[in-house]
């Protein structure tokens, strides 16, 4: 029997074929990324307009489709920036074990290469699909150490995924899909850092992961060969990242780990879900002139990621649990106009003073997919109003609806799609499931 990474190898090269269930959910998947990307493209436009006027002069062959580009660009290049876009506004799907985002820098990769490649919509489902599977089960196998030794796992843990995903679209046997991950070890990479200053930066890593990826692949396919236990190693990725390695996980489950991901109704790191949740539900309880103190009862790893006071700018207030809490308080609602600096007004700066987050461990259990708040509010009249959401909506534990991301598809495209190219985009993006060659649905959404 091989090591982990070959197993793990023979795993992925195993997924042939995808019930009505598996491909329904990565459409719906799909259309979150569209969503997310729509927003991620408006958002963060001062880091964008750097990152394309770095890229886009680059230019090179044209091979694949930019949102909202005229052109196209090399596939590298492609998937780069839509993964780029993809996570600006932090609208994308993720996963609780893994700790981090897996859509974001998959979908963008494995559509530029199918593009590029002329692939099936069969092949770009199953790829997408073994990717989702090597991101969950690695990143959730380093977990919570690759996070507590300051490692962003979508940028870590994603590159070896979309050169996983990016090696089943060249048809790469076993061997030729564990030497794409091999190589994609040393080509991985992602900070924590942007938690601490400056998180407009984020979005690198998903870029990153997406471009570095799609090389690993190419490289595999060219027949380089990369070490040999390259994630279970005395020098391998593992080694790296985490002191404690959890094998269970790398075994998967009974069911493609896709349907384990959520969905984010909030443009905000998820560690402030729950606590937005617990405020909309308390919004009509209490006034804000009562509210004398809020305590908020949350684990340690959320007030590290997202424990930002006052947000100087719409990045920072992606990671403040204390400003998004406040606007929910007070609006009874949470959405991208909330990320406007403009909305931090004295109301809301007077209610984040009276905010508290207080480290809370029973707040967080792996196992039992718990990730959750507990806000308590304290009234000048001495009442006492408490509301604990352990599991955010969104999570397959409390699930959105398909009707739902295409609600929120609209909301976030507004002003940049008419209706056609909406009807468009949702027609393409069910039409992937066919043998037919695969049509890019981000061509619906050209300059």
């Amino acid at each position: 029997m091989g090591g982990m990474t070959t197993e793990l190898a023979r795993d992925l090269v195993s997924i042939c074929n995808l019930s009505e269930r598996d491909v329904s959910q990565l459409q719906i998947l799909i259309t979150d990324f569209f969503a997310a990307a729509c927003a991620g493209y408006r958002q963060n436009r001062v880091f964008n307009d750097a990152v394309e006027t770095v890229v886009y002069a680059q230019g090179g062959a044209a091979e694949s489709t930019v949102l909202f580009q005229k052109t196209k660009y090399p596939a590298r290049l492609a998937a780069f920036m839509n993964a780029v876009y993809g996570h600006g506004a932090e609208l994308d799907d993720g996963n609780k074990k893994a700790a981090g985002h897996a859509g974001v820098h998959l979908i963008p990769a494995v559509f530029a290469l199918g593009e590029k490649l002329g692939s099936t919509g069969n092949d770009v489902l199953l790829a997408l699909a073994a990717g989702y599977e090597a991101y969950i089960r690695i990143s959730s196998a380093a977990q919570p150490g690759l996070v507590q030794h300051g490692f962003h796992s979508t940028g870590m843990a994603g590159t070896l995924a979309c050169a996983a995903a990016c090696a089943r679209l060249y048809h790469l046997d076993a061997n030729g899909l564990e030497n794409a991950i091999a190589l994609a070890t040393t080509m991985s990479g992602g900070l924590l850092s942007y938690g601490d200053s400056r998180p407009a930066i984020k979005p690198l890593n998903p870029g990153k992961a997406a471009e570095n990826g799609i090389f690993a692949a190419m490289l595999a396919r060219e027949g380089m060969l990369g070490p040999t236990e390259s994630l279970e190693g005395p020098n391998g990725w593992f080694h790296a990242v985490t002191d404690h390695v959890d094998e269970s996980c790398l075994r998967g489950s009974d069911h493609l780990l896709l349907h384990d991901c959520y969905f984010k109704l909030y443009p905000s790191c998820r560690h402030t879900h729950c606590g937005i949740d617990a405020g909309i539900l308390l919004h009509d309880q209490v006034q804000a002139e009562e509210i004398r103190t809020v305590n908020v009862f949350i684990y340690p790893n959320a007030i590290k990621l997202a424990g930002i006071p006052y947000p100087r700018d719409p990045d920072e207030t992606k990671f403040s649990i204390p400003y998004t809490l406040a606007c929910a308080l007070l609006n009874g609602s949470y959405g991208v106009e909330d990320m406007q600096p403009g909305r931090l007004t004295d109301s809301i700066r007077s209610m984040i003073d009276r905010i508290q987050l207080i480290p809370d461990e029973t707040m967080e259990d792996r196992s039992r997919g718990i990730r959750g708040a507990r806000i308590e509010i304290l009234t000048s009249g001495g009442r006492r109003l408490k509301q604990t959401v352990l599991v955010p909506k969104g999570d397959p534990e409390n699930p959105l609806s398909a009707e739902d991301i295409v609600a929120k598809l609209r909301v976030c495209a507004q002003g940049l799609a008419d209706e056609v190219q909406l009807a468009g985009l949702q027609r393409a993006i069910g039409e992937i499931s066919s043998d037919r060659p695969f049509c890019n649905p981000m061509e619906w959404l050209r300059g």
